[in-house]
């Protein structure tokens, strides 16, 4: 069942966490329990097999991860938070709750809602609206080009390069990193997008969790448009409780650090999330520390910078074990090999020469909807005020792109596993 039974304790009639619903100290204790089993039950099925691994190599120890297990367990969390700090009611019912907490489009990789925004809006009342539903059409299409015409075309050329690490130069491994970078963009967001796209059509609006991360020019402000729902999550519920940024600056440092560690941990059980999850906290107070220093450059290449360490942490985040990520980083700085540049052909990636034009069709689309999006706010309202020809070559040139892509296949989305 998508939703845990244990989050269900917040939502048993009568009892409510709400201020003047109980003594205090009662009302504590149930968040602490709640909280503790929903934390528990995350930790558990992240972190078993992992731990029977170190006890035992018989595979029948090990425990299968449920699919979205983190999402919706963050979600119920949401929920359990908002009731204790009385930002959100109760939902009405046990089947209310259930809605929310197993809400099919973001059931699997988000966004992660909050209850005070999508719970009431079960109780809405949705009817037949042509404009809402064009509109979320038109995100579900863009969700499907970034999967099936981007992101699963860029897999294939990382995984040649990743699956024959030993025998590839720095240049190739620093390319194929590149390209992951920009993979995983296009497979999360897609997602996220279609998501949003489908709950629109329904009569639902979703957070937006991707807003152009790429065109960002520092770290800091990166993780403000990138997963926006996860980190606006750790924001309220870690960062904040910790202290932010109200107990000096070596603290808010430390409260930074502290909260990407965290979601590296959540990302899974490997020491790589971990150190992911580490190394973008400390690139952030680094950042800052440098910030005068970095205002005399100009924003394009602060740009550059920012895509460029994000690069460098995703060689521990696609990499399989530390073993292959330390080897991965130090090809790139002791074998990179100039020459590779001009010798490595990109119809060499896998794709050959009509899928490899294919993929450049498809990433100039991708960026001329984002320069639409972060001048307008809505690409998808643009195109739906397009004349009629335009808007409806637009919708063609989707659909033909995404029909041209279901040859090469099309991979689970990357954030399945988390």
């Amino acid at each position: 069942m998508a939703s845990s039974p244990l989050a269900t304790i917040t939502v048993a009639h009568p009892l409510r966490l709400g201020k003047g619903t109980m003594a205090f100290g009662i009302r504590r204790g149930v968040l602490v329990i709640t909280v503790v089993l929903l934390i528990g039950a995350l930790f558990f099925f992240k972190y078993a097999s992992l731990l029977s691994a170190l006890i035992s190599e018989d595979e029948a120890l090990a425990v299968i991860l449920p699919v979205g297990i983190s999402f919706y367990i963050f979600q119920s969390l949401t929920y359990v938070f908002e009731i204790y700090q009385d930002k959100a009611k109760p939902a009405p019912s046990l089947i209310s709750y259930a809605a929310f907490a197993s809400f099919f489009p973001v059931l699997l990789s988000g966004p992660i809602e909050k209850s005070s925004h999508l719970l009431p809006q079960f109780e809405e009342k949705h009817v037949f609206d042509y404009e809402r539903i064009r509109h979320g059409l038109i995100r579900m299409a863009y969700g499907y080009f970034l999967k099936l015409v981007l992101a699963s075309r860029l897999a294939i050329a990382v995984d040649l390069i990743y699956d024959s690490y030993m025998d590839m130069t720095g240049y190739q491994l620093l390319l194929a990193t590149c390209l992951y970078s920009v993979q995983i963009f296009c497979d999360f967001a897609s997602y996220s997008t279609i998501a949003i796209g489908v709950a629109e059509v329904l009569g639902f609006t979703l957070t937006e969790n991707f807003t152009q991360p790429f065109f960002t020019d520092s770290c800091a402000s990166f993780w403000r448009h990138w997963h926006i729902t996860l980190n606006n999550w750790f924001r309220d519920y870690v960062y904040i409780p910790l202290g932010g940024n109200r107990k000096g600056t070596l603290r808010k440092y430390l409260n930074i650090f502290i909260v990407f560690t965290l979601s590296g941990m959540w990302h899974g059980a490997d020491i790589t999330y971990i150190l992911w999850g580490m190394l973008s906290g400390l690139f952030q107070i680094i950042e800052a520390l440098i910030a005068p220093l970095r205002a005399r450059f100009p924003r394009w290449l602060k740009v550059f910078f920012t895509f460029m360490l994000f690069t460098f942490s995703m060689f521990l985040f696609r990499s399989e074990d530390m073993g292959q990520a330390v080897t991965i980083i130090g090809k790139v700085f002791t074998e990179f090999k100039p020459e590779s540049i001009l010798t490595t052909s990109p119809f060499s990636l896998g794709l050959g020469v009509v899928q490899f034009f294919f993929l450049i069709a498809g990433i100039i689309v991708l960026l001329i909807y984002d320069i639409v999006n972060e001048r307008t706010g809505d690409t998808a309202a643009c195109i739906a005020a397009c004349r009629t020809p335009v808007r409806w070559g637009i919708y063609y040139l989707f659909v033909l792109m995404i029909l041209g892509s279901t040859s090469i296949g099309a991979q689970q989305f990357i954030y399945f596993q988390f």
